[in-house]
C-alpha cells in the first residue's frame, strides 16, 4: 500500500511509482476516452489544502481534481498573516490534530520542507507534499508519467536537466530517474567559479538525494552524472529539463537577476542546444521566463511538451490521491 505522506521521492517506492501511474491511466481514460468522471470518493470526503506560497498549477490540479474524484475541498491560506487561515508559528502538532480529527487527507505548499516533514509525523491522515524548498514529488512524477506517455517507456532514457542543481525539482528528478532506470545528467555552472552563486546559496543537490538516487540506481541500472558541460550533457538526450534559474520571490536572487542569468547562458536551452537532441522532449515544471533559462522560440516549438507536462499534474495526482485514500492499512 502507497505510503500516507508523500514529502519527497524519498517517500515514493520503486513500485509506488508505477502503481500511480496505473490508477492514473485508468482514471484519465475514463475521462478522455470514454467521457465521463470517475467518483471515486462518495463519502464524503474532504481535502484540506494549505498554502503558504501560491501557485497556478499545483492548486488548480489539486482541487479540481479532488472534486472530480467526488470529494470535497477546503483552502487554507498562511499568507498574509493579517489574512490568514493557519500560520506556521503556531505548533504544528496542534495544526495537524485540527486537520486530521476534520479532513481525510491534506495537501500543503510550504517554504520550508521542516514544515512538512512535522505535518507528516504529527498527522495520521495522508498528507501531500504540493511543493517545499527541498522536494516536488508530485511535479517529478507527472514528468515521468508525460515521458511515458510520449516515448512509450522510460527505462533507458537520457535527461538532461540544464542549470541549477540545488532545490526541490532538481532533487527530486535525481530520485524519479533513478526509480525507473533513466540515465540522468545534471549540467550545471562550476560554482566554485561564481562567488555570487555561493553567496546566494546555490549549489549541487543535498547528498540524501544523491545517495537514494545512487542506492535506485545501482537497482534499476541508471546511472547519474553531474557536468558543468552543456553540450556533453544535452547530446542525444530523450528529454531536455529546465527549471527557473531564479526564485523570483526571494529577495536577494531577484536583485541579481541579471547577473545570474549571464553565468547560467551558457545552459539555457535554445534552438542550438535542440539541434544537439532532435528527438528530445522538452520540459519545464513552470513558471516559464522566456529569455532566461528558456528562449521563446523554444515554448512554441513542436519538442515542446510543456502544456501536457501541466495539464497531466490533474491526471496524475488523481491517481495519487485515490491511492492514498484506499481502505486498508497502509505502511
Amino acid at each position: 500500500m502507497a505510503k500516507k505522506t508523500l514529502e519527497s521521492m524519498h517517500s515514493v517506492s520503486i513500485d509506488d511509482v508505477w502503481k500511480y501511474f496505473s490508477t492514473a491511466t485508468i482514471i484519465k481514460d475514463f475521462m478522455l476516452k470514454d467521457g465521463y468522471k470517475p467518483t471515486f470518493f462518495q463519502n464524503n470526503q474532504v481535502m484540506a489544502t494549505v498554502w503558504e506560497r501560491p501557485s497556478l498549477r499545483t492548486r488548480v490540479s489539486f482541487e479540481t481534481g479532488f472534486q472530480a474524484l467526488g470529494g470535497g475541498v477546503i483552502t487554507l491560506k498562511a499568507y498574509p498573516p493579517n489574512a490568514a487561515d493557519i500560520i506556521f508559528k503556531e505548533d504544528v502538532r496542534d495544526q495537524a490534530n485540527v486537520l486530521e480529527s476534520m479532513c481525510d487527507i491534506v495537501m500543503a505548499r510550504t517554504y520550508s520542507h521542516e514544515t512538512i516533514a512535522k505535518l507528516g509525523a504529527a498527522m495520521n491522515i495522508p498528507l501531500i507534499n504540493g511543493m517545499s524548498d527541498m522536494a516536488h514529488p508530485v511535479q517529478q512524477l507527472t514528468d515521468l508519467f508525460t515521458i511515458l506517455e510520449h516515448k512509450g517507456k522510460l527505462e533507458g532514457l537520457k535527461v538532461a536537466y540544464m542549470g541549477e542543481g540545488t532545490g526541490n525539482t532538481c532533487q527530486d528528478w535525481l530520485i524519479a530517474a533513478a526509480s525507473v532506470g533513466m540515465n540522468f545528467v545534471l549540467a550545471t555552472p562550476d560554482y566554485s567559479q561564481h562567488k555570487l552563486l555561493q553567496d546566494l546559496n546555490f549549489g549541487m543537490p543535498d547528498q540524501k538525494w544523491v545517495d537514494e538516487a545512487q542506492k535506485r540506481a545501482a537497482q534499476t541500472g541508471a546511472t547519474i552524472t553531474f557536468t558543468n558541460d552543456p553540450i556533453a550533457a544535452a547530446k542525444d538526450a530523450d528529454v531536455i529539463y529546465t527549471d527557473s534559474w531564479i526564485a523570483y520571490d526571494v529577495p536577494a536572487e531577484k536583485e541579481k537577476a541579471n547577473e545570474i542569468r549571464e553565468i547560467f547562458l551558457p545552459y539555457q536551452v535554445n534552438l542550438d542546444l535542440l539541434k544537439l537532441a532532435p528527438n528530445a522532449m522538452v520540459m519545464h515544471c513552470q513558471p516559464m521566463y522566456r529569455g532566461f533559462e528558456i528562449t521563446e522560440e523554444v515554448t512554441s516549438h513542436p519538442q515542446c511538451a510543456v502544456s501536457p507536462e501541466a495539464e497531466n499534474r490533474y491526471h496524475l495526482q488523481k491517481g495519487v490521491m485515490v491511492e492514498l485514500l484506499k481502505p486498508g492499512p497502509r505502511e
